[in-house]
């Protein structure tokens, strides 16, 4: 039997051991005094579950969050759990390095600005954290499983760290404490997945208050626009109820430039999570649709680029894309399927 790794090695090779279980009460100690600093300052507490490339510039980009006055107004606690595959992140983030490299300088710049000089961005292995928070903002996966390869019907949604972490989070923060979730998700999860599971844990602790839970998702493109894909670009949100929808706007007007890019309010979680399903089905079923013709063309001797460009002076058909290499990335294969595993059990 292999003996359990302990130690986590970053990307670069870099080695750092796990914390023990001795460790955590003095790393609690650690952020409940910056807490302590933190609220003095009159900042709201913010939790980032999942320090991934979502997660991690989601963290510095709240955390870089000015009021009206220029001062910084929120204090982020990114949360990754310390296993050896991603420990590595949270040292990295607490000595001002960025844990995801991108052609985007900014991603450095801000992480570093935030963790290094204005100290609004801390990263911890503990969950006990989220006691602390005011708002939590969730950014860990959601995938779709394959059973067989080039059938999506017999997939499924893997919704298992996704609920691991909504009852962790029902398990410990305190009521009022809005609970946003950012990930891709089938639609119905946050409704009827996430919010019954934050209910149960609530009643469980025999809190009365209902949990405050709402969605906004990601349009993250890593790349050259990494951090303004996600500050300075459109948004969608929606609440569980209307204390939850008018906390979320008030969270995302605060944290991201909506004054350019104007947030989109629906009524329900599920239409958000709708929005993004299609949004991304969309795509990829046209740029699917685009390569099956230029397999075609390229059997047949067709120069496609001039079919497309014949076809584009129909005014109709002006914003027609070109051909690419197929579908590809993490988002596009998946997310059909989510939302066709959705169709199938709502």
């Amino acid at each position: 039997m292999t003996p359990p790794m302990t130690c986590s090695i970053s990307p670069a090779g870099e080695s750092f051991p796990l914390p023990s279980k001795a460790e955590y009460t003095d790393e609690l100690k650690r952020i409940e005094e910056l807490v302590r600093q933190a609220r003095s300052e009159m900042k709201e507490i913010v939790v980032v579950m999942g320090l991934g490339f979502v997660g991690a510039v989601m963290a510095a980009i709240v955390a870089d969050t000015k009021n009206k006055n220029g001062k910084n107004s929120k204090f982020v606690i990114g949360c990754q759990r310390p296993s050896p595959r991603s420990y590595w992140k949270i040292p990295l983030i607490n000595r001002g390095e960025a844990p995801v490299k991108a052609e985007d300088p900014e991603v450095d710049v801000l992480i570093k600005r935030c963790v290094v000089e204005s100290k609004t961005l801390t990263a911890t292995y503990n969950s006990d954290v989220l006691q602390f928070a005011d708002c939590v903002v969730v950014d860990v996966q959601c995938d779709f499983a394959k059973k067989e390869l080039g059938n999506m019907k017999s997939g499924e949604a893997d919704m298992a760290a996704l609920e691991d972490t909504m009852r962790t989070i029902g398990e410990k923060i305190q009521p009022g404490c809005l609970v946003l979730i950012e990930t891709t998700v089938a639609p119905g999860t946050t409704e009827f997945v996430a919010w019954p599971i934050l209910k149960k844990e609530f009643a469980r602790r025999r809190l009365q208050e209902a949990p405050l839970l709402a969605h906004s998702f990601e349009r993250v493109m890593p790349g050259k626009q990494y951090v303004a894909s996600i500050r300075d670009f459109w948004r969608v949100c929606s609440g569980c109820e209307p204390m939850a929808r008018a906390r979320v706007e008030k969270f995302l007007h605060e944290a991201l430039n909506t004054t350019d890019f104007p947030l989109t309010v629906m009524d329900r979680p599920i239409e958000s999570e709708t929005t993004k399903i299609v949004e991304n089905s969309y795509r990829a079923t046209i740029l699917a649709y685009l390569n099956e013709w230029s397999l075609f063309a390229d059997r047949n001797g067709v120069d496609l680029i001039k079919v497309i460009d014949a076809i584009k002076m129909r005014p109709t058909h002006s914003n027609m894309i070109f051909p690419g290499p197929g579908i590809g990335g993490y988002c596009l294969p998946k997310d059909g399927g989510l939302g066709y595993w959705a169709y199938e059990h709502n």
